[in-house]
């Protein structure tokens, strides 16, 4: 009689097979995984597929059964079983013989291989792209700790100098892959309509399906031509959304590391591999949400719990080296109902939840959108039957008789990015996930615990994530076993020179604005035109505040920036009306010094918040605000802050770069408002930065409801101000430096096509993204205390066959608390060098002129364009109007 070790890959078998324990996958491709044990005890795990007909079959655990035409499939090194098309299962009313004689003495129960929900799958939803694992995979065996990478790092020299926190994982030059074309049957041809994103949306779908089928990586090719490419040969038929899909072979395609076209796919297959070498030992979603099965650290209320989540970034480098950047986060969870949520007296409205696996035997994750007046037996539209008899299908009829004796709360949570996604659900069955600001709402303590964790010095953090990186190997496809020591492999290193390249009074230089304007005196660049300030703040604080501005006043005497004209008034904190009569009064001043009430405080209180009305108005009006928390007064620290920034904000120029790398004319910082749910841009600004890093202009432009932005809405705002550049100048410029804040999700190509089309206005352009997040840090290895410690700021690394470089902006003797983020400047366009671009970027990052002590993350390009587009959307800016200085800020 067959048993497990009869089992061969792809193989049809029969075999009798007693069940253990059946898991139920909410999963768009896996029903169910089933779990046995052949006629000599040995654990069998077959999974069966929504497309298969066994999908629906009732197994009894404890019942035997014989499986004809299973098929044999190697996962991960361990044979499991398939029900394919032709699989028939026939209930057995006696134990074989063979198994009579060996029956064990325990019950079915105690034999079962299912394991204990630690916790369920987190942070992101199964989708068309990516394999779902469910939590109750996660084992709780054993593992090596992610603080013990400190002998793994250090077990090999390394030498003095700056490192990516990145990972050789093995080479893939070339790998040759199936192609296959995906072609439906049945119903003359795919509909794009029946699936999100169209056609692209099936080919992913499909690739997802036959990935589960073969246990072996699948991505799409061409998705627009329903293409995909498969590392094994794929068999059979598939059915999604009604659609007989059948995979016809073109052939075979050698994929190269070398080629600009297939490094993409290469990557693609390199993810694939890289979780599934992590799935079990961790509970995964991607590549980018990697989360260990237990806290790090549990609230003293037993009420939240932190996990360290990890990100991987895949690069497949020209010569074929597999590069892995690791970044290492905490996801935040509660153990409490997101009900109890709602009866503590919080808002729920937007807030993320889980489902609890404990009680809904389904692993999902959603946001709140608001609650309903539903009762528990209501009928729901989609299936038509009563809400309470839809859950006897994931819920203990217990647990559903308790819920219908009670009131419970009910809630509509949006699964999806559609208005289809959004399901009416028990929020006794659902956890919260809060985010940070909510957490801080209800744990504040626990919160500032977390912070102190997540801001990981660079020694333990790149300790932590050798130590995960060395699980990583070797990985069940490629055989990846990955180096656990950071490497610079596939860049360059180079450093902006740190040089007083900061210009004040008196053609006077320093290395940063509180260097030159508090501790050498040299005063401001460029005072205002005409500066005439007025202050305003609340009766009740009369008597802290007035000492507080009259201080301020002799800060700006000593920057040589008296005010041109000074006067004081006090307001009452009540309705939002009486704020606005005080806003008209300052219409005739060039800028207003506003003392508001600490946010908190005033979110809770009986009167109106002054902060958005003064905003609000005194921006429609065209006169800059300062504004000034209750708490900061006395504060002494604050105040070279707030005078910079209140110069800057009045037209004149605290400081200015001395000189900047590169021919350029001007810089022009761009900042899109993307929706990513519904995939629409909402709107724009941009800002003309002189070379010397002084703000000439901004134009914030917003949709109304229902409207989004295209490319001629972006081309319209560049082109708009390189016009007041000429104005300003009396000719166009001669070469312009384009930063976007983040990815050009609009087609660069033409929107290149359009730039070029103004040569009357532009002559000569790059185009550079300025991406915030995902990259991998940067630390300095200090051989002789054999540690890492904080890199330098203007470090950056350059990609040798490509167009990107990694640049910290942040760091050195500033200090940092924890390891500084660098910034990613991708070229797009242009022919400007990437040493160039990096220290353009890293001095724009030092002529913010809202802080003296640090500097700011961002050049002042991107940072200003979106500080501007969100005022915009506030209501803060005249929409559509030249800004002048840098009211935003």
């Amino acid at each position: 009689m067959a048993v497990k070790a009869d089992i061969e890959d792809g193989e049809q078998i029969d075999i009798s097979l007693r069940v253990t324990g059946t898991d139920e996958w909410d999963h768009d491709d896996i029903a169910r995984k089933v779990q046995f044990e052949d006629v000599e005890g040995t654990p069998v795990e077959l999974t069966v597929f929504h497309n298969n007909e066994a999908s629906d079959f009732e197994w009894g655990v404890g019942r035997w059964y014989e499986l004809e035409n299973a098929v044999g499939n190697e996962f991960r090194g361990e044979m499991q079983l398939n029900a394919g098309y032709d699989l028939t299962v026939t209930p057995l009313d006696e134990p074989p013989a063979a198994a009579q004689s060996g029956e064990s003495e325990n019950s079915p129960a105690e034999r079962s291989s299912g394991s204990d929900h630690s916790r369920s799958a987190k942070e992101a939803e199964p989708n068309e792209e990516t394999e779902f694992v469910r939590g109750s995979e996660v084992t709780s065996e054993p593992r090596p700790t992610t603080d013990g990478g400190g002998e793994l790092l250090h077990q090999q020299p390394l030498s003095e100098g700056n490192y990516l926190l990145q990972f050789e994982l093995g080479e893939l030059p070339e790998l040759t892959v199936h192609e296959y074309e995906l072609r439906a049957t049945g119903r003359g041809g795919i509909d794009p309509d029946d699936f999100t994103n169209g056609i692209e949306g099936f080919t992913a779908k499909a690739a997802n399906y036959y990935q589960s089928r073969i246990g072996s990586p699948v991505i799409t090719a061409d998705a627009s031509q329903r293409c995909i490419y498969a590392t094994e040969k794929l068999h059979g038929t598939i059915s999604i959304h009604g659609y007989t899909v059948e995979p016809v072979h073109q052939g075979e395609t050698a994929l190269e590391a070398r080629s600009y076209t297939n490094d993409g796919p290469l990557q693609e297959f390199v993810k694939q591999d890289v979780k599934r070498a992590v799935t079990g030992r961790f509970e995964v979603s991607g590549i980018d949400s990697i989360i260990e099965p237990t806290p790090q650290r549990t609230a003293s209320s037993g009420l939240f719990e932190a996990y360290r989540k990890y990100k991987c970034r895949i690069r497949v480098d020209a010569d074929g080296t597999v590069i892995c950047g690791v970044n290492v986060a905490y996801h935040l969870e509660s153990t409490f109902s997101a009900a109890e949520w709602v009866q503590r007296g919080h808002d729920i409205a937007g807030v993320n939840v889980e489902h609890d696996t404990d009680l809904y035997d389904s692993a999902r994750t959603a946001t709140v959108e608001e609650i309903v007046d539903m009762d528990y037996d209501d009928v729901l539209d989609g299936p038509g039957v009563p809400m309470s008899e839809y859950h006897e299908r994931y819920v203990e009829q217990d647990v559903i008789d308790s819920m219908r004796e009670s009131d419970p709360i009910i809630a509509d949570l949006q699964y999806g990015s559609g208005e289809d996604s959004i399901f009416p659900q028990l929020l006794e069955y659902c956890k919260v996930i809060p985010t940070f600001d909510q957490l801080g709402r209800v744990d504040e303590t626990f919160l500032n615990v977390i912070h102190n964790e997540s801001r990981m010095k660079p020694e333990k953090r790149f300790n932590v994530v050798t130590s995960f990186v060395d699980l990583l190997g070797p990985t069940p496809y490629f055989g990846f076993d990955p180096i656990p020591q950071p490497t610079n492999a596939g860049y360059r290193e180079h450093k902006t020179p740190n040089i007083p390249n900061l210009r004040f009074g008196d053609g006077k230089t320093g290395y940063y604005g509180a260097g030159g304007l508090e501790r050498k005196g040299y005063g401001i660049y460029k005072a205002p035109e005409s500066f005439d300030v007025i202050a305003l703040y609340p009766k009740e604080e009369e008597d802290d505040a007035r000492p507080y501005v009259l201080s301020l006043l002799n800060k700006l005497a000593d920057y040589d920036a008296s005010p041109t004209k000074f006067d004081r008034d006090t307001y009452e904190l009540g309705s939002e009306f009486h704020y606005s009569q005080h806003a008209q009064k300052a219409s005739d001043y060039d800028a207003a010094l506003i003392v508001v009430p600490e946010k908190e405080e005033a979110r809770t209180a009986d009167y109106d918040d002054p902060y958005p009305e003064f905003k609000r108005q005194l921006g429609q009006l065209g006169v800059p605000s300062q504004m000034i928390s209750v708490d900061s007064l006395g504060n002494s620290n604050y105040r070279g802050n707030i005078c910079s920034s209140l110069i800057g904000k009045a037209g004149g120029v605290p400081w200015r770069i001395d000189e900047v790398p590169g021919d350029v004319d001007a810089f022009v910082g761009l900042d899109v408002t993307y929706d990513h749910a519904t995939k629409q841009h909402l709107g724009a600004a941009a800002n003309v930065i002189m070379a010397d890093g002084t703000i000439l202009a901004s134009e914030a432009v917003t949709k109304q409801a229902g409207e989004t932005f295209d490319e001629d809405d972006v081309a319209n705002v560049i082109k708009h101000v390189l016009e007041i550049f000429a104005e300003e100048e009396g000719r166009p410029p001669r070469h312009v430096v384009i930063h976007r804040d983040g990815k050009f999700y609009l087609d660069v190509e033409s929107l290149i096509n359009r730039l070029d089309k103004a040569r009357d206005l532009i002559q000569r352009f790059d185009l550079v993204e300025i991406r915030k997040s995902g990259n991998p840090r940067i630390a300095e290895y200090d051989e002789s205390n054999s540690q890492f410690v904080i890199a330098d700021k203007g470090v950056a690394f350059h990609v040798h066959n490509g167009e990107h470089s990694y640049l910290t902006t942040t760091g050195g003797k500033e200090g940092s608390p924890g390891t500084p983020r660098p910034l990613q400047i991708v070229k797009r366009h242009g022919s400007t060098d990437l040493d160039t671009l990096a220290e353009q970027t890293y001095w724009l990052s030092e002529a913010h002129v809202g802080s003296l002590s640090r500097s700011t993350r961002l050049p002042i390009t991107t940072y200003y364009a979106d500080k501007c587009a969100d005022f915009a959307m506030n209501g803060y800016l005249t929409k559509g109007s030249v800004i002048r200085g840098v009211p935003y800020i």
